[in-house]
């Protein structure tokens, strides 16, 4: 599996994706698992999950869904398509997509909702929790790999 971490360390709560993969990092060791901190530019990271074969790949973004801020949704590719649900380089359904037809993996997004995203804010306590809650999960699920 590859996970994706996707965000930008100077825009808030948008730094979501990213931090969930640094403490995935300082928790889990498995070489069946691939952590990539992607910033705001994950396509630059294609090559190296291709080379990894993934079954599974998570894209985790900080992802306005019209929700509570920390709320926390997993969706499938195809309902991102044609959405501009990401304030980044390339659209997410691209970079779904392209992954998808590389390496045959199950591609899922798992979506934060910020409740800040703008230039130096500092992350909120709703995302902060919910980053906490996805890396517990994902190591509930991941830790035996």
């Amino acid at each position: 599996m590859a996970i994706v971490g996707i965000g930008s360390d100077m825009r808030g709560d948008d730094v979501a994706g990213i931090e969930v993969v640094r403490r995935l990092r300082r928790k889990l060791e498995s070489s069946k698992v691939l952590l990539i901190e992607g910033g705001v530019t994950p396509e630059n990271f294609t090559r190296e999950i291709r080379k990894f074969k993934p079954t599974h790949v998570l894209l985790i973004d900080a992802t306005d869904f019209g929700s509570k801020p920390g709320d926390i949704v997993l969706a499938e590719p195809e309902a991102i398509v044609g959405q501009s649900i990401s304030t980044h380089t390339l659209p997410l359904s691209i970079l779904a997509g392209y992954l998808q037809e590389q390496t045959g993996a199950k591609i899922m997004l798992l979506g934060i909702q910020p409740a800040r995203a703008q230039m130096g804010a500092e992350m909120s306590e709703p995302v902060k929790d919910a980053i906490e809650r996805v890396k517990e999960a994902l190591m509930m699920e991941l830790g035996s790999l």
